[in-house]
């Protein structure tokens, strides 16, 4: 149905129901459905066939309703009547065209047994049941629904082949199985249990994707192929978020342990006496894109003392491609700039002038609704690099550039992230009191005020750098408002 255009319905039925009839009219007509009714529309002198034939058949009339009651089945049943006439005419209609939609019964009346009063010739027909009190409100909803062609559940669009099943070789089950233990255990130390074996679980199956010495092109294609296994990770991070208070900690002790596991070359070839870092850059993007996952689902449900601790948590992280060097280090460690992906491949593109495949690939392709969503994704990444001044972090000693987080993806923000607007809200700034790690107002100017903006987190040739968060409200404006 056009948005403009008016339904016009036909209301066929019994004397036995005219209050109902009439209650009904009156009601559809307040909600701008234009109803023929015998009372209205019939006049002294008139035909009472031909109105009856010509409403029925009428290509204007977009929907006929049957008011089912005891003596309209009786009626139609016995041809006796009008209703007996209009019987004739709806259900020739109906039998010659079996996917006609136009004829909707509308129970008026049940028997002592809770069955509806129908005529044979639409029994089998999907009802409305205004018969009953307790129901009517909701079954009037579907009726008006129905007559403006707008669904209360709408079949979502196609999706893609999810790409998994082209992996044959990658055995999910181990992962989704463990999932389903979490939610459902009924012990603490169950529980536990099925986390710790989770993580096994996880580096095991990503290493299914280890290709030594693959070609860039390779090595892109097997980052896309991750989706499936970042898609369980993120399942499992919105469960633990269910069932263990202090998720975060969690967490934070996954990310340490994956990151040494998957940045070691023998925990792929553990007799490697060589090495590059192409070979273990389809992981360095793994774990960033997680990363900024679980930052995305922590915002979505405003769990800001989550993100203070995966943001001020302690990292001890692996500095050698052999492993053995573990250094302290903060969360700007899982930021990873993909040089095979963005300096070696790209160039070869229809993506050439792109300011980042990376960003574009993660974005664009590799959403989860409804929680990740390119914006939400994007902001998240945003995000992380606004707060990162304002946190005392333990940095890498022997890290020569200083502690920050380029957002890659910042060029596809389309709004700045809604926390920093919110701060002249004085009850606004305890949420944010906490995101910071702070206890009083006067803190958190404090802390605010490290986050200014730097003119060079901008990417070459672009004209806007990425906007930081005194960009969005001034330190003085901060909570002045109640």
């Amino acid at each position: 149905m056009k948005e403009d255009r008016v339904p016009k319905i036909f209301i066929s039925y019994s004397w036995s129901s005219d209050a109902l009839v009439l209650e009904l009219a009156q009601r559809l007509v307040s909600q701008g459905v234009d109803v023929v009714l015998d009372k209205w529309d019939l006049k002294e002198g008139q035909d009472k066939y031909a109105f009856m034939e010509r409403c029925v058949n009428d290509p204007e009339i977009t929907k006929v309703l049957i008011i089912c009651d005891k003596a309209y089945a009786q009626k139609a049943d016995d041809r006796t009547g009008g209703v007996g006439d209009e019987t004739v005419i709806i259900s020739s209609e109906i039998y010659g065209n079996m996917k006609q939609e136009k004829f909707i019964p509308v129970i008026a009346e049940k028997d002592e047994y809770g069955n509806p009063y129908t005529p044979t010739y639409i029994k089998t027909r999907i009802y409305i049941d205004l018969s009953n009190q307790d129901t009517y409100e909701m079954e009037y909803e579907k009726l008006l629904r129905n007559i403006y062609e707008k669904p209360q559940f709408i079949k979502p669009k196609l999706g893609k082949k999810p790409e998994w099943l082209d992996e044959e070789k990658t055995n999910f089950f181990p992962l989704t199985d463990l999932i389903r233990q979490i939610r459902g255990s009924n012990t603490d130390n169950k529980r536990k249990n099925c986390i710790s074996r989770f993580q096994t679980s996880y580096v095991e199956i990503l290493k299914e994707y280890f290709e030594k010495g693959a070609e860039p092109e390779r090595i892109y294609e097997i980052f896309l192929n991750t989706k499936p296994v970042r898609d369980i990770f993120l399942e499992f991070v919105e469960v633990i978020a269910e069932t263990e208070p202090d998720y975060a900690e969690i967490l934070a002790e996954i990310f340490e342990a994956m990151y040494n596991q998957l940045t070691c070359i023998k925990t792929f070839e553990p007799n490697a006496c060589s090495a590059s870092d192409s070979d273990l850059d389809v992981f360095k993007n793994h774990m960033w894109e997680l990363f900024i996952c679980v930052i995305t689902f922590m915002r979505h449900i405003k769990d800001y003392k989550a993100i203070n601790v995966m943001l001020t948590y302690t990292y001890f992280l692996e500095t050698s491609i052999f492993g053995g060097v573990i250094k302290q280090n903060n969360y700007t460690a899982f930021r990873h700039h993909s040089r095979v992906i963005e300096d070696c491949y790209k160039p070869k593109t229809e993506m050439k002038n792109k300011f980042t495949l990376m960003g574009d690939v993660i974005c664009n392709q590799r959403e989860k609704l409804p929680i990740y969503t390119r914006e939400a994704i994007a902001e998240a990444d945003l995000f992380l690099y606004q707060v990162c001044n304002a946190y005392d972090l333990a940095e890498d000693e022997q890290s020569w550039y200083g502690t920050y987080w380029f957002p890659t993806f910042y060029v596809y923000v389309q709004s700045m992230p809604i926390e920093w607007g919110k701060m002249k809200s004085r009850r606004y700034c305890e949420k944010m009191m906490v995101l910071f790690g702070v206890d009083s107002l006067n803190s958190l100017k404090v802390a605010v005020g490290k986050c200014t903006f730097d003119d060079k987190m901008k990417y070459s040739g672009s004209w806007d750098a990425a906007p930081a968060i005194l960009n969005c409200i001034n330190v003085e404006d901060i909570g002045t408002l109640n």
